[in-house]
Order: structure tokens, then sequence, then C-alpha cells
């Protein structure tokens, strides 16, 4: 096989609507989650360094975040894809992000927040610098799975070649942040298995994770007191005698306080210390309050036309291996929505899942944008010729 040169030009956005509209929709979505950070730790703002402020930390992330996604998607996805076989870069990020989930076990790394170590700090403490481990390896496993299904190389019906050894590191990566973040390992499990379904992976040998998984329900949950506490507490939020039902109900009264219009920007009460995680994980229910039903139905609306933006990128790709990596992190980013919507509605019990480019973080923020990037880059790059090899 020879090597072929090849220009590395890119589309310019003003030529790519699919890209341009994601890319506007992000950002709307972005600015959205700066005021919306603002005003639900308005009220708890403590004072010393600046960085240690949650608002002004999000606000920082969040230009970052943009700095990321219009710089990095003038990269050619294809580059992902080099390897003969296994896609080196993703792979090396992959096993960096393992790592890295492994060492927030380590004292003296790993930071435990509500009793969960999710954690890694670094530097001073009054700066509270911090990194997500499990962030990264949602993003790397479902970037791996999609340049590796993508390879001419490989074969997605194949059980032994292809099937089994994905299934294994899905099962690794779940396994790593289960313990420590039910919700996350949820995430990876279905962004991965919506992964190998768009590569072509047959229903039957999907069906085949169903038994392991309801194992690990029974035994990290059913078996876990304080998991099965929040099933009931979702079940019945308004119990008394259930101290789990505590967080859904303070999210049901923020919903509901805010009737059709809301109290308006600053004007929420359930921020004041009776809502728990307020910025991040239960930041829809802040918004409801303040903006109302119409205005929660504005937030949906721009997160279903992010949605169908990135539906638009998955046709208007060049290749299968766009299509895929566009595919899977479009569900990636939409599974994780639904899941704080359920959440802070009492449709699904509290697993510390943040709204995507919503919630108060920096990890998150960082990774998302990246992904974004990633998804554009799709539409602005044309595919390589057949049988061209990528440095």
């Amino acid at each position: 096989m020879t090597r072929t040169a090849r220009s590395e030009a890119h589309l310019p956005l003003a030529d790519n609507p699919a890209g341009q509209g994601l890319m506007l929709t992000t950002l709307a979505l972005l600015a959205l989650g700066v005021v919306m950070v603002h005003s639900a730790v308005a009220s708890v703002a403590k004072p010393g360094p600046w960085y240690a402020r949650a608002d002004l930390r999000h606000t920082l992330f969040a230009a970052l975040a943009v700095l990321t996604m219009v710089t990095l998607w003038r990269l050619d996805y294809h580059r992902l894809a080099a390897g003969r076989r296994i896609p080196i870069i993703p792979a090396v990020l992959l096993a960096v992000a393992l790592a890295a989930g492994a060492l927030v076990f380590v004292p003296g790394l790993g930071k435990a927040i509500g009793g969960h170590a999710r954690w890694l700090r670094f530097g001073p403490a009054q700066y509270a610098i911090g990194f997500q481990p499990s962030e990264l390896i949602k993003v790397t496993l479902v970037v791996f799975l999609a340049t590796w299904l993508g390879k001419e190389t490989t074969e997605p019906r194949s059980f032994l070649k292809t099937f089994l050894p994905a299934a294994l590191l899905i099962g690794l990566c779940a396994a790593v942040v289960i313990t420590q973040d039910f919700g996350a390992a949820v995430i990876i499990v279905f962004a991965a298995g919506a992964t190998l379904l768009l590569a072509g992976v047959p229903w039957a040998y999907l069906a085949a994770m169903i038994p392991p998984a309801v194992a690990a329900f029974y035994v990290m949950v059913v078996r876990d007191a304080h998991r099965w506490l929040r099933i009931t507490a979702m079940l019945d939020p308004w119990s008394q005698a259930n101290p789990s039902a505590y967080q859904p109900r303070q999210s049901l009264l923020a919903i509901m306080t805010g009737g059709w219009f809301g109290k308006g920007l600053g004007a929420g009460m359930q921020k004041l210390g009776y809502l728990p995680e307020d910025s991040t994980d239960f930041i829809f229910s802040v918004y409801c309050e303040e903006f109302g039903f119409l205005g929660a139905a504005l937030l949906v609306g721009l997160m279903l036309m992010w949605l169908w933006h990135a539906r638009k990128m998955v046709l208007a790709a060049g290749d299968h291996q766009g299509r895929l990596l566009a595919g899977a992190l479009g569900f990636l980013v939409a599974c994780q929505a639904v899941l704080h919507v359920a959440v802070d509605t009492a449709a699904a019990p509290p697993t510390g899942a943040a709204m995507p480019f919503i919630s108060a973080g920096g990890t998150a923020l960082l990774l998302l944008a990246a992904a974004v990037a990633m998804m554009v880059s799709v539409t602005a790059h044309p595919p390589r010729p057949a049988g061209e090899m990528i440095d």
C-alpha cells in the first residue's frame, strides 16, 4: 500500500451550514449555562480567591471551551484513525483516561465529594483545581470505538474479533467508575452500545450484554441500601421517611413553583440552600423555577435544535467513519441531557448527570467542546481516497 500526498485544506464554516449551525447552537447553550450558573450560586458565593468561586471558574472554562471548539474543528478527524488495526491516538487517550480513573482511589490524589471519590485534585486546596476522569473516559471510549469500528480492516459483525473485545473494553471502563459514579457508568454503557449499533454490530450480540448488566444492577443497586433508597425515592419523591427523597422532592418543588413564566432570573428560592447541587446536577430545576414552563420548553427546544444539527452532521459526512464518529458523539450528548432532565423531574433516581454545556464544570465543558469540534471536522474535511494511509 503506497502513501499518497493530500492537502490539509478544510471547508470554511461559511460554506459548511451543518457545522456552522452546530457551533452556533453550542455557543448559545454555553452562554445560557454561564447565566444560569451565576444565578444558581449568586446567593451562596463565598469570599476568597476568584478561582475558588464556582461562577467565575465556570465562566473561565466556558471561554476556554469556545476557544477549544473554534480551534480544533480545523484538525482533520481522519488522523484519529491513524494505525493499521487499532487507532493509536484514541487508544492512548483512553488508556490515560482509565489510568486517571484508577488514580481517584489513591489517597491524597482522589477527592471525595458527597462520599464518592470522583475527582483528582491538584495544587493548593483553596483553588479547587480538579479533574474528573469519568468525563474523559466517556468521550475517549466513544471516539475509540467509532474510529476503530469505522476502519475498513474491522469486521463489525464478527463476534470474536470485534464484539467480544469491545464488550470487554466497555465493561472495563464501566467497572473503573461504577462504584463511585454509577450515573457515569450508565452513560458509558448506553453511549458505547449505541456506537456498536451504529457501526453495524448485530442486535443479538448486544443482547448478550443484558445478563451481566442485570447482574451488575442487582449487586450495585438492589443490594446497596443507599442506592436502593434512591430508587424508592424516585417512585415516591414525597416520602418524608426516605432521606434520599429530599433531592427529588426539592427539585420537583422548584419546577412546580416556577409556573408558566417563572419567578424571574435570580429570583428562585430553592437555590437558597434548599436544593443541593443546584448549579450542577439540578440546574434544570433552577432554570424551571426562574423561567417557568415556557422557559424550560425553550431550553429543551434549544437542545433539540443541537441534536437536529448533529443529525445533519451525520447525513453530511463523507464516509462511514465520519458518520459513525458524529453519530456516536451526538448520542453521548443526547443521552446525558435526557438523563439529567429525567433526574430533575424525578423520572430517574439521582445519578449525578450534568446538563451538557449548561451545568457548572470544567472537565466536561472542555471535553464536550472537543467533541463538537470533532463533529464539525467531519463535515469540514472530505473523505480520504481509498487505500490512502495516514501519518
